[in-house]
């Protein structure tokens, strides 16, 4: 009977006391862990703090804020420049004219990354283009000045003389061509 009573816990100590201790240090643990991912979140998003100095953020340029300047001559009324037209009101149709596989489907990246919005891709009818030509319709002219300026970053641009349609689904058509 001696071995029984050597394992037996006397009166006034605790039973679980070396586990408690363990237990606490996982909870320490546990709660730095979560402070440390609360932080590494915070600066990954630019969250608080940490906005101004995340490399993970992109961070909008403040332009100048234009102001009215009254004129008492009267002017013509000028063509858009490229910063006051809207890109994203003409439904842009860009069709592949070179035969080059995928060319249609990049040229629509890169337009919607200058903030154009493209509604279809498609083939062109014949794959003689040898220039990426442009075709508007009447009422967006506006906007020629402002897609030739970012085509012509990337491709060779002419605009044809032919516009399209009043009923045509697009009001701006794109055939890239091989250039």
């Amino acid at each position: 009977m001696d071995e029984q009573t050597a394992n037996t816990p006397t009166a006034g100590a605790p039973i679980y006391q070396q586990s408690q201790e363990k237990n606490a240090k996982w909870l320490w643990l546990l709660i730095i862990l979560i402070i440390l991912g609360a932080l590494a979140f915070a600066f990954f998003r630019g969250i608080g703090p940490f906005a101004a100095i995340s490399p993970f953020v992109k961070k909008e340029v403040s332009s100048p804020t234009p102001f009215a300047q009254s004129s008492p001559t009267v002017s013509s009324p000028s063509p858009l420049s490229e910063s006051e037209v809207d890109k994203a009101q003409p439904a842009i149709r860009v069709l592949n004219g070179s035969g080059i596989a995928g060319l249609a489907s990049s040229a629509k990246d890169f337009l919607e990354n200058v903030g154009w919005r493209v509604t279809s891709v498609g083939n062109a009818q014949a794959y003689d283009f040898d220039q990426t030509q442009i075709r508007l319709k009447d009422d967006f002219a506006k906007y020629q000045e402002a897609l030739v300026g970012d085509l012509s970053d990337k491709y060779s641009v002419k605009v044809s003389s032919d516009s399209l349609s009043s009923t045509d689904s697009a009001d701006i058509e794109i055939t890239v061509g091989k250039k």
